[in-house]
């Protein structure tokens, strides 16, 4: 089946605000190719996770239900804020709905995320209104990675992965990158897009940078957006590997925008990856249950830098004292 005709099996699935990690975890483990937020509203999210055609509709379904604790059952033994739908979604449909909301974004001190449909709105003069630059700085020969004022231009085209820089969890790893990163070597764990990857390695060029993913679709988009901004294969690698793959590498920095279970389930991995007096930068971690994080960190010998909220979010930033 062509790419650009193909359809798309979407399970709409809304749980109490409480359970959004939880959901997430179970529809990754499922198999989804990528996930996005449909609706917000009185503490609810509504997750809409794509799977292919030929998915097993009922199996996703019930193993769904099975991830949150429901019993077997239809939709009416489903628990209060609990609900299921599953639709069939053209392959155009996902990438509209990929574009809603998806604007220019400034980030911090120093960067401004576009998606590449306003890129030319951006070189028109329609767009930018910091006032920290002027588009005229653009133009339509030069690359799409240029200095606006301070600001650093990163282009994303999300595709199927996660990370557009307008997500809490995401937006702390970017702020937290200008806070510490101060070059060298960086490993970022879980890249998604390549957002994370891709910044580091324009804010201090000359820096090796690596972005690993157990998802090769994500693969293959941050590879795609490190092409698109112009970032030098030098610097900047993407590879579908884990961290236990990268042992006694001595990375300076370490980030993980990932979930507050699988952070825990990788921490042996990521400190044998770390410089002695290196950072760990861990995002994707529900504040209520930071604390788990925090004292597995603890136990591994890290002592907490920083913790920043956004929203429901929380970030660590964590160094081990050399050995």
């Amino acid at each position: 089946m062509q790419e650009q005709n193909k359809s798309w099996v979407l399970i709409a699935l809304t749980v109490p605000r409480e359970a959004e990690e939880l959901a997430s975890s179970v529809l990754f483990d499922l198999g989804t190719r990528g996930i996005v937020t449909l609706a917000e509203t009185d503490g609810l999210v509504e997750l809409g996770a794509y799977f292919d055609p030929d998915t097993q509709v009922g199996d996703i379904v019930e193993s769904v239900r099975q991830g949150l604790g429901v019993s077997p059952g239809g939709t009416d033994s489903l628990p209060a804020g609990i609900r299921i739908s599953v639709s069939q979604i053209a392959n155009q449909d996902w990438m509209q709905k990929w574009k809603e909301g998806f604007e220019l974004t400034p980030v911090g001190e120093r960067l401004l995320i576009a998606p590449s449909w306003k890129i030319p709105e951006l070189l028109a003069g329609k767009a930018w209104a910091d006032g920290t630059g002027q588009p005229d700085q653009l133009s339509a020969d030069s690359s799409v990675v240029q200095a606006l004022g301070n600001r650093i231009l990163i282009q994303i085209d999300p595709g199927m992965a996660f990370g557009t820089g307008t997500h809490e969890t995401t937006r702390l790893c970017l702020e937290g990158i200008e806070r510490y990163w101060r070059g060298g070597k960086l490993l970022d764990v879980g890249t998604g897009t390549g957002i994370l990857a891709i910044a580091a390695a324009l804010l201090h060029p000359g820096s090796q940078v690596m972005g690993i993913d157990v998802d090769p679709k994500a693969v293959e988009v941050a590879r795609e957006n490190v092409a698109i901004n112009r970032v030098s294969i030098t610097q900047i690698e993407i590879l579908e590997r884990q961290p236990k793959h990268f042992a006694g590498r001595a990375f300076d920095l370490i980030v993980a925008n990932l979930t507050a279970e699988v952070i825990i389930d990788l921490l042996p991995d990521l400190t044998v990856c770390l410089a002695n007096g290196g950072l760990l930068m861990l995002s994707g971690i529900l504040s209520e249950l930071v604390s788990g994080v925090v004292s597995a960190l603890s136990e591994s010998g890290f002592n907490i830098q920083e913790q920043k909220e956004s929203g429901e979010w929380s970030a660590l930033v964590a160094r081990r004292d050399p050995q």
